[in-house]
């Protein structure tokens, strides 16, 4: 911390003291003179100090307003990134939510369609065995030639299904082309499978 002292002090040793000043004395010019240019010295040297510390601390002061609006608008953006951000979460939660429903909705209709498949399937497999207690039932001659409006994989599977004896008299009755197609489709079947 810089020490103050008093210019005063320092002119005020070589000017008569007041109390040394009797009254009704005429004062020394000199010493009114050394008072009068103490004085102007003083306030000459005082304002121009006071400017450069204005202008100093209006600098600084202003380096500080600079600052705090920097750090204001910094502060301001931070606070609407963060207001964006709540809204991109609270929208990322509503479509997870969206996606959870639809998991769910997929996930029942999956049930759905594999329940309808099974249904479908036993229709299939009840069908089928009607049709092959019809095609055992018929005579081969009768038969071969329903047999051979069937589509291919239907035929196939009515020719499994059946008694080897009663597969091979009916196939025997199915022209020729037609029985060669279901037998290759049997042996491919029985190949894959295997």
């Amino acid at each position: 911390m810089p020490v103050c002292f008093n210019p005063l002090d320092l002119l005020m040793k070589n000017i008569t003291p007041r109390s040394q000043i009797k009254r009704g004395e005429n004062h020394s010019t000199r010493d009114v003179l050394l008072r009068l240019f103490l004085l102007l010295g003083i306030f000459f040297l005082l304002f121009p100090l006071r400017t450069v510390v204005a202008a100093e601390s209006s600098g600084s002061d202003q380096q500080l307003i600079r600052m705090s609006e920097i750090l204001r608008n910094k502060e301001k953006a931070l606070q609407e990134k963060e207001l964006l951000l709540r809204e991109k979460e609270k929208r990322l939660a509503v479509l997870q939510q969206e996606l959870q429903q639809k998991e769910k909705d997929i996930e029942l209709l999956r049930q759905r369609a594999e329940k309808v498949l099974a249904e479908f399937q036993a229709l299939k497999d009840e069908d089928l065995s009607r049709l092959v207690a019809v095609f055992s039932a018929m005579k081969p001659v009768a038969a071969a030639p329903l047999l051979e409006k069937l589509d291919l994989p239907y035929a196939v599977e009515v020719i499994l299904r059946m008694q080897p004896r009663k597969a091979a008299k009916l196939l025997s009755a199915v022209n020729a082309e037609r029985a060669a197609a279901i037998s290759r489709s049997i042996t491919s079947a029985k190949a894959a499978v295997e």
